[in-house]
């Protein structure tokens, strides 16, 4: 429990900066293997299944075009179904470190020029670097043919960008909101549900 352990404490600072981290490491680990693993999924194998032909798109252009539903919604749903074992408040927090690396790199974007007292078109131009989709990116069907893509194509680099610094903090913020959803919500049902498949396995 977030509120107290089993001695009836409160937890210590250290304690907490400690599960602070790694609620940190989950996000980061939820953007690295299931954000990319999900979206492949859905292009290659639903998608198919419901258009009765392949994807117009790429692979990349489809999962960089969807950072956002591959990354916020498993992070909310495994913070939601973990929120019911593990109270940890300090998980609603985890989005201030992806954060601050996102403004960090939003402010410094284009050869370390401060976009704070840069012109309107620098910011226009940082905001369309990390947040802005349409992406336009071929299929590849070598290493090569990837390699000579990355180097070629700015919206490469650009997914690239956004999949490394907005992805983490769209997974944080999910992960904060299913974490306080799932720790003021109560749901018995799904509970009870989930011990027994845990009991099960």
């Amino acid at each position: 429990m977030d509120y107290q352990d089993a001695a009836g404490q409160k937890p210590s600072v250290a304690r907490q900066s400690v599960r602070f981290g790694l609620h940190l490491l989950a996000v980061y680990a939820i953007v690295k293997i299931v954000t990319m693993w999900l979206a492949g999924f859905v292009h290659g194998w639903l998608l198919p299944v419901f258009q009765q032909h392949p994807p117009s798109i790429s692979g990349f252009q489809f999962a960089f075009t969807h950072l956002f539903t591959f990354s916020f919604f498993p992070a909310a749903a495994l913070a939601f179904l973990y929120a019911h074992w593990f109270r940890h408040k300090v998980a609603c927090f985890v989005w201030i470190v992806p954060l601050a690396i996102l403004a960090y790199k939003f402010v410094g974007f284009h050869s370390g020029a401060s976009v704070l007292s840069a012109s309107h078109d620098q910011f226009a131009a940082a905001f369309h670097h990390y947040f802005y989709g349409n992406f336009v990116i071929a299929e590849f069907h070598s290493y090569r043919e990837l390699f000579e893509m990355a180097a070629a194509n700015p919206g490469m680099t650009r997914g690239m960008d956004q999949y490394c610094y907005t992805a983490p903090l769209y997974a944080a913020i999910g992960y904060s909101i299913g974490t306080l959803v799932g720790i003021k919500v109560p749901t018995p049902k799904l509970h009870s549900t989930l011990e027994l498949m845990l009991f099960m396995v």
